[in-house]
């Protein structure tokens, strides 16, 4: 039982030392941000900035209605006081909220973009 304890409390520590503070903007409708908090997530994860806070909000550039549903060219802008970072992101999809959850399954946390933001924010620690 003290095994099983302990396991559990370790497992609850793990969890804790690997939170983030990220605050995704209201404009993102829920169902991308779904998607896209964990890819943030795992960004700052893996470039080993697990104390940061994050803000997140999307600039539309474009949005074209079309026969078959909506066309978004946005801007995903990532903030880290002092860092800021915009990222273009395209979504095609049958509404508004369909074309948000594609394209911002094109922020790949791994991408060179990604990368490059994760150096700057080391280098102003």
């Amino acid at each position: 039982m003290r095994k099983l304890i302990m396991t559990f409390a370790l497992a609850a520590l793990s969890i804790a030392a690997y939170a983030q503070n990220i605050h995704i903007g209201d404009e993102i409708p829920a169902s991308a941000a779904a998607i896209l908090k964990p890819r943030l997530e795992q960004m700052l994860k893996d470039g080993g900035l697990a104390d940061v806070s994050l803000n997140v909000t999307a600039v539309v550039k474009e949005k074209t209605e079309v026969a078959s549903g909506v066309v978004l060219m946005l801007d995903l802008v990532l903030c880290s006081d002092p860092v800021e970072e915009a990222f273009p992101l395209k979504g095609v999809g049958d509404n508004e909220a369909d074309a948000y959850e594609r394209a911002v399954k094109q922020f790949l946390p791994r991408s060179k973009a990604a990368q490059n933001f994760m150096d700057k924010l080391k280098n102003h620690k």
